[in-house]
């Protein structure tokens, strides 16, 4: 199942639904900063809440340091 959704005002979230979490996410305001992997679904929901807490755009690049695998 894939489930598209935006978190707050300029992110999107792809998601691929699976044994694993498939997500792409872009954010409009820097479109060549976008973030993907493949996620247990508790690590997604950490990143889903995460981005929208912090609406800041160098939330993108705390996320890849934080769940980079």
């Amino acid at each position: 199942m894939e489930h598209t959704f935006n978190v707050g005002k300029f992110r999107t979230i792809k998601a691929k639904f699976g044994a694993t979490i498939k997500m792409h996410v872009t954010d409009s305001r820097v479109p060549d900063n976008d973030f993907e992997g493949e996620f247990s679904l508790l690590t997604y929901n950490e990143i889903v809440e995460f981005l929208k807490e912090h609406e800041h755009i160098f939330a993108m690049n705390t996320v890849k340091e934080r769940f980079k695998r």
